[in-house]
């Protein structure tokens, strides 16, 4: 394997499996319809948080997905990863702010470049040799705009789950904030 594309191999994993999570909620029957985005007069996303912890837990690798190759980008140069090379990769943990250790939420304060901030959850994964760890924010909208505040609390690079929902539909949009 090439060595430079061994360190992207975990985010290789995690574009792949954020578009198959994506695929599959946006085209079955999910509970997401049936989330309450509000307490009293504040808007919430707590609900939101523990069904995406439940749903990234239960369903921690790739799967279904008819892709075989993945073509990336690295200093000019065009890689081909074979998807078979991301089956061994799995979330092994979801989790949410409260669940932080202090360890994690120093690890956190230290990648980001930006206002820290606990994320909405924060994912454990393996390659059955190494743990490693990824934040990821959770947004929703009825409307396609993000609330401005976002901008301040999440690095361009950080994982997204982007929520736009209706009283009659819901679609998921997923990968790096800055797309």
């Amino acid at each position: 394997m090439d060595s430079t594309l061994s360190p992207n191999l975990l985010n290789a994993f995690l574009l792949v499996y954020f578009y198959c999570i994506e695929n599959e909620l946006n085209s079955t029957k999910n509970e997401l319809l049936e989330i309450k985005f509000q307490s009293e007069e504040a808007n919430t996303d707590e609900h939101l948080k523990r069904y995406f912890q439940a749903y990234l837990t239960q369903n921690n690798t790739i799967k279904n997905t008819q892709l075989k190759k993945l073509c990336i980008k690295i200093d000019e140069k065009i890689h081909e990863i074979d998807i078979e090379q991301l089956l061994n990769y799995q979330i092994v943990n979801v989790f949410l702010p409260e669940e932080l250790t202090d360890s994690q939420k120093k690890n956190i304060r230290t990648s980001k470049k930006s206002v820290y901030t606990n994320p909405d959850l924060y994912l454990a994964i393996s390659d059955g040799k190494t743990l490693f760890y990824e934040s990821v924010e959770l947004k929703s909208t009825k409307d396609n705009n993000i609330p401005g505040s976002s901008v301040q609390q999440i690095s361009p690079f950080e994982w997204v789950i982007f929520v736009k929902r209706d009283k009659d539909f819901v679609v998921v949009t997923t990968g790096f904030y800055l797309n």
